[in-house]
C-alpha cells in the first residue's frame, strides 16, 4: 500500500507557494482559486502516477499493512509537469 504526505506535496506546488508568498487569506476569492488549482494539480498528478491506491500517511495502520511512502515520487512527477506547462492545463483539468 502506498502512503503520501499531502502537506509536503502541496508545499512544492507553485499555486500553494503563491498563497504563502501573497499571504492569501482563507475565505478570499484569491485563496479559493489558488487552492482549486492546487487540488486539480494534486488529483491530476496522482491520477497519472500509476499507483492504484494511495492513502494519507496517518490513514493506515503500519503494523497491519506493508507501506511504501511515495511522497517524493509524486513530487518528482509534479515538478516536471509544472515546468513544462506554466498554466498547468494538462493536469488542472484532468478530472
Amino acid at each position: 500500500m502506498s502512503v503520501i504526505n499531502s502537506k509536503k506535496v502541496y508545499l512544492e506546488m507553485e499555486p500553494y507557494k503563491t498563497i504563502i508568498k501573497e499571504k492569501a487569506k482563507q475565505g478570499t476569492a484569491r485563496y479559493a482559486k489558488l487552492m482549486r488549482d492546487c487540488t486539480r494539480l494534486y488529483k491530476g498528478t496522482l491520477g497519472k502516477s500509476g499507483y492504484s491506491l494511495i492513502v494519507e500517511t496517518d490513514g493506515v495502520d503500519k503494523t497491519l499493512h506493508k507501506t511504501e511512502d511515495v511522497t517524493q515520487k509524486i513530487i518528482s512527477l509534479l515538478t516536471p509537469a509544472e515546468r513544462g506547462n506554466k498554466n498547468y492545463e494538462s493536469l488542472l483539468y484532468t478530472f
